[in-house]
């Protein structure tokens, strides 16, 4: 399946930026293949086994053992004329010129992950979320079955909790990213990638020593799993410090 919309909510947007990303270094490519039944990743596992064709899985459809059963990857491949004959369909997978890893970097600079780190069977058109490993191990024995994790996807506002940190949802499925939000009266800062920041920052994102004493700075709650973690703190008139709670509506 070439559909992208069939897979996690979080991947979709990523994939969205990645695409706009590579356009803006020059580099075009397009979306390959997504989401996998059973029997399309059965049918590829049986390639070059009982099937003409070189060997490209080691993952059996059965098993859930493709990321692509998930819905948490994607392959992709180049919309150029690389090898500068004129047409574009006989460079799809060409990667003479480096293409390959230059969309990858972008790709992992938005938070993703890349087939060709991978030690065994380098997967280079191959990109996914990195939440829950470089294998569905950690899938299979939280929720079984693809079916089940999908279930889990329902667009409910509110904080989500991943392997890297925690995101926002908004009642659309986006997420705030590289901004500030008011969220239940403290403001919040979140990265590029949609997660929130800890520690200290200035106001425009960037990670700061609060010792440098170059212009403004403010910390952002950093007890694990507190009940206020990244929430901004500010110092009262009296010197004293606390967690800022502002007077206003939500701006998320």
């Amino acid at each position: 399946m070439r559909d992208i919309t069939l897979c996690h909510p979080r991947l979709q947007q990523l994939a969205a930026r990645w695409i706009q990303a590579c356009a803006a270094q020059g580099i075009i490519v397009g979306i390959a293949e997504t989401l996998r039944t059973v029997e399309e990743q059965e049918a590829l596992y049986a390639q070059g086994r009982t099937k003409p064709g070189q060997i490209v899985t080691n993952a059996r459809g059965t098993s859930y053992r493709s990321q692509h059963q998930w819905g948490i990857a994607f392959d992709f491949f180049l919309m150029m004329d690389v090898d500068g004959d004129g047409k574009t369909s006989d460079d799809s997978y060409n990667d003479n010129t480096g293409l390959f890893e230059r969309a990858a970097a972008v790709a992992k600079s938005l938070g993703l992950a890349w087939g060709g780190d991978w030690s065994s069977l380098v997967d280079k058109p191959h990109l996914y979320l990195p939440d829950w490993g470089s294998t569905p191990t950690q899938l299979i024995q939280t929720y079984g079955s693809p079916e089940a994790f999908m279930r889990t996807w329902a667009p409910a506002v509110g904080w989500v909790r991943t392997g890297i940190g925690y995101w926002y949802r908004r009642t659309d499925g986006s997420y705030p990213a590289n901004q500030w939000c008011v969220i239940n009266h403290h403001w919040y800062l979140f990265n590029p990638d949609g997660y929130m920041c800890t520690g200290w920052h200035r106001w425009d994102g960037r990670v700061c020593d609060p010792a440098d004493g170059a212009g403004d700075w403010y910390f952002l709650d950093n007890t694990l799993n507190g009940p206020l973690e990244g929430a901004c703190w500010h110092t009262r008139d009296n010197g004293a410090q606390e967690i800022w709670e502002v007077d206003l509506a939500d701006q998320i």
